[in-house]
């Protein structure tokens, strides 16, 4: 078979068990309609009732970033709100994910790492998880992989074109989950440098890059400004995450015992009282307070949210399924590519200039991770990039073996 029918049997394998897992292990309501985990579901269907975001009381919101919301919408528009096509949706998104990180694997480190990544990719378990719910994690991935691979193609050959292409594509990506807005930043300032590294005149690129970005993320500030008459650069949710992050301990958030915290918290009170515009500007200023008050304190939060977005399992809650099961397959599959992943970053260095993009985004939403609130699954949208270099390191170990056999 060729390597094209090999990926298309992958392709198929990683679609095919997508579907099959949110057969056997639905996350729908018991009548089979959509759970709205995140309000995304809400959101879509205002949009295509109303053509507006609205929440609950019919007021238009921010609560969250607009990009998957109106992917819901069409799917909802051609198929009706059915959570069987949700999952389809999903299953093809994951199986186009795989495609693109054997791509990308292909052009950056070569056949054996694209397979490796590619396998990781398609089998994983915490993306078939979230395949199978209406939450953005599946829509960010596919996204994140695509926006490399595009900007890979500007770096080659950086004309208009690709750039614009390039540069739209990637504003989606913080128009999904508005942490990616620096890393949108740090692709602009990678592609400058992949660019010189393979020897061209990269600096009007790169600003045509930045700016078209910028320019095209400003369209949901500015719809912001005017609907609540505030420059609001994200979510009206930003300083809940922020806030709620330095006063209640990673080890029980999402606990009974978040909510006595909460609960009685002055800040969290007063924010109880007010819209969702001031709410959110209520919060930031307590965070900031807070910081002010104890700069040591709030850097042992950093570390501790960078342990959290990392760790090789999720603290024990109650997910709906068991947790003993969810630890050890988290630990059969993260707890062994993590690691790797991290390896192969080192291994890698600064020898391949398309990496330069792989760790500026690294670092930027794993910095941004560290100062707002996070959760494991936070980190999925990331884990193209962290499958590439956990196949890169076992080429490399596979390299080292076969030259000390021989």
């Amino acid at each position: 078979m060729t390597r094209r029918g090999w990926l298309l049997l992958l392709m198929a394998a990683a679609l095919a068990a997508r579907l099959a897992f949110s057969w056997k292990f639905p996350q729908s309501l018991p009548d089979g309609s959509i759970q709205d985990f995140d309000l995304y579901h809400r959101l879509a269907l205002t949009l295509v009732e109303k053509g507006s975001l609205l929440d609950a009381q019919g007021l238009k919101t921010a609560m969250r970033e607009p990009a998957y919301s109106f992917v819901l919408a069409g799917l909802y528009l051609l198929t009706g709100a059915k959570y069987w096509a949700l999952c389809l949706l999903h299953a093809l998104m994951g199986a186009l994910t795989v495609l693109l990180v054997f791509q990308l694997g292909l052009r950056v480190f070569g056949a054996t790492t694209a397979w490796l990544a590619a396998l990781m990719c398609a089998f994983h378990p915490q993306l078939l998880y979230y395949a199978a719910m209406p939450r953005r994690e599946t829509f960010q991935a596919l996204l994140l992989a695509w926006s490399a691979w595009l900007l890979f193609e500007a770096c080659d050959s950086p004309t208009p074109k690709r750039v614009l292409l390039a540069a739209v594509v990637w504003a989606l990506n913080p128009l999904a989950n508005s942490v990616f807005l620096p890393a949108g930043l740090a692709a602009g300032l990678a592609f400058y440098f992949m660019g010189r590294r393979k020897g061209h005149e990269m600096l009007k690129p790169a600003a045509l890059f930045t700016a078209v970005f910028l320019g095209v993320y400003a369209l949901w500030p500015a719809r912001n400004a005017l609907v609540f008459d505030r420059f609001i650069p994200g979510i009206t949710g930003g300083g809940n995450h922020i806030y709620i992050g330095i006063v209640v301990p990673n080890e029980i958030a999402g606990t009974p015992e978040e909510q006595a915290i909460v609960s009685t918290d002055p800040v969290v009170v007063e924010a109880g009282k007010q819209p969702e515009d001031q709410k959110d500007a209520t919060f930031y200023r307590g965070a900031l307070a807070w910081i002010l008050a104890h700069p040591a304190q709030f850097a042992g939060k950093m570390w501790a949210s960078l342990l959290k977005l990392w760790r090789l399992y999720p603290y024990p809650r109650d997910y709906g399924m068991n947790y003993r099961l969810i630890k050890w397959v988290s630990l059969l599959s993260d707890g062994w590519i993590i690691p790797l992943g991290l390896l192969g970053l080192v291994l890698a260095g600064r020898r391949i200039p398309e990496t330069d993009l792989f760790n500026l985004v690294l670092a930027s939403v794993t910095l941004v991770y560290m100062v707002f609130w996070a959760v494991v699954r936070y980190r999925i949208p990331l884990m193209p990039f962290v499958f590439l270099y956990a196949g890169y390191a076992l080429q490399r170990l596979q390299e080292k073996v076969s030259a000390r056999a021989t």
